[in-house]
């Protein structure tokens, strides 16, 4: 079976870039491509994964007080500018 062709417009720039790319590795422009699609894909798709995860946990009532949050960076940022003026 066929995979499905996908189309779309880039700038010339990129294209060079892309072309560059696939000279020096001695591959071509489709095996790039793909590559970056399925790695683009990947994180999005964890990203969207998380962001669901979140939502379920709040709808469970799994919640951080902000109060709580805010005084542990407070916290840090302390440490930090002591550490940094040792």
């Amino acid at each position: 079976m066929a995979s499905p062709v996908l189309s779309f417009r880039v700038e010339d720039d990129l294209v060079r870039q892309l072309d560059h790319l696939a000279e020096a590795t001695d591959r071509d422009r489709q095996y790039h491509l793909k590559r970056a699609l399925a790695r683009y894909v990947e994180t999005e798709a964890w990203h969207v994964n998380a962001i669901a995860e979140g939502i379920a946990d709040a709808d469970a009532g799994n919640l951080t007080d902000l109060k709580a949050i805010k005084a542990k960076w407070v916290g840090r940022a302390k440490k930090d500018r002591l550490d940094q003026q040792s």
